[in-house]
């Protein structure tokens, strides 16, 4: 029999929630122990599933969870001013509502850093048949690297803490639109762009879903319910010329409502899907759009490390991949002169693959780097 001591241990080393359930699950002795060390195991699982420097981006996004409500400017930009002062994630033990909300949010991101790389492998597929790029489709469908990983991760948690942090103040007379910039200006030009590619993957996805509603509509009877429900949408038809001239701003609120909706919004179907969606179509400004476009347009040459010129076509001047260093496909887009400028639509094509978050061996495969 085990010592409890080395069930600990081993339990320490649990790389998901599924696995360490699983392991309680089947075993009583391990949830004994797992009982009386709840707060130590469950804050290992959650650095493990944000490791490294991620860590820091996850405890934001819970802490940002943890905010009074209803949200305050103040509070708002008391959190934004402080955030990256905040030390308290070194601590060796957790509070148990911390390391509970980490463990939920490490669940519920797996699940879209999964289907953000599917979308963007798509897409990277697309280009390369359009562009005729010399693809490597064995090492261009490889599992994610580590590196890769953290980074979607990484963008996903500040994305959604952002979205945190305006969602709240919504209809309201203060000058939310400046808090976005406030919040990515605590971050390098090419973490940023990370966030943009996230905004435009739920763009994305979001086009498709108002798309499906529209043929489920379609092929409905005028007294199903799905027509029903778009009837009763103000004083217009969901389904009518107005309100598809405001389905980005739709598309914009929804992102602000969190992850846990926007995966509903993205795994539901039928009337269900139709409720969700209609539910939550408000005109609200496009606040993550104006923040992105906003406040960030120049290139800083100096942030850009002194790699040669011709960087882009190839390896040569390439370190290894670290989540720490400048995204080498920030680089090969910089340095190439393929987008000078930043703002959501000079650098909407790259969006659509996730460039600033393939490693080297990735940006290589796809064929990209042979493109200047």
């Amino acid at each position: 029999m085990l010592q409890p001591e080395l069930q600990l241990t081993i339990m320490r080393y649990a790389c998901s929630t599924k696995s360490l359930f699983a392991l309680l699950k089947a075993s009583p002795r391990f949830y004994q122990v797992f009982r009386s060390r709840r707060d130590y195991v469950l804050t290992e699982l959650a650095r493990n599933l944000f490791p490294g420097s991620v860590f820091v981006d996850a405890w934001d996004t819970a802490k940002a969870l943890q905010l009074p409500q209803p949200l305050t400017r103040e509070i708002s930009d008391d959190f934004i001013d402080t955030f990256t002062r905040d030390n308290q994630h070194e601590q060796p033990v957790l509070p148990l509502s911390i390391s509970t909300s980490l463990c939920q949010l490490g669940q519920l991101i797996d699940w879209f850093v999964q289907d953000f790389w599917n979308d963007c492998l798509a897409n990277l597929k697309r280009l390369g048949e359009y562009a005729g790029l010399r693809q490597d489709m064995q090492a261009l469908e490889l599992p994610l690297s580590a590196v890769e990983k953290g980074r979607i991760q990484r963008a996903f948690c500040r994305f959604e803490t952002m979205g945190l942090l305006v969602a709240a103040l919504k209809g309201k007379d203060d000058p939310y639109l400046d808090q976005g910039q406030a919040f990515l200006g605590h971050y390098p030009e090419d973490d940023i762009e990370g966030m943009a590619c996230v905004r435009d993957y739920f763009a994305r996805r979001l086009s498709g879903v108002f798309e499906a509603i529209e043929e489920d509509a379609m092929r409905a009877k005028p007294s199903d319910a799905i027509r029903r429900l778009g009837q009763s949408f103000g004083e217009h038809d969901w389904f009518s010329r107005v309100p598809k001239l405001f389905q980005p701003d739709y598309m914009e609120n929804m992102m602000t409502l969190g992850l846990p909706f926007l995966r509903e919004v993205l795994e539901s179907r039928g009337l269900h899907r139709a409720a969700l969606v209609m539910a939550t179509s408000a005109r609200t400004p496009r606040r993550f759009t104006h923040a992105f476009s906003s406040g960030h347009n120049e290139v800083d040459q100096n942030y850009l490390p002194p790699y040669q010129s011709g960087i882009y076509g190839g390896e040569q001047g390439f370190r290894d991949d670290n989540l720490e260093d400048c995204t080498h496909g920030w680089l090969w887009a910089n340095y190439g002169k393929l987008a000078k400028s930043y703002n959501r639509w000079t650098r909407k094509g790259f969006r659509d693959w996730g460039y600033v978050m393939l490693d080297s061996q990735r940006l290589k495969a796809a064929g990209v780097l042979e493109r200047e």
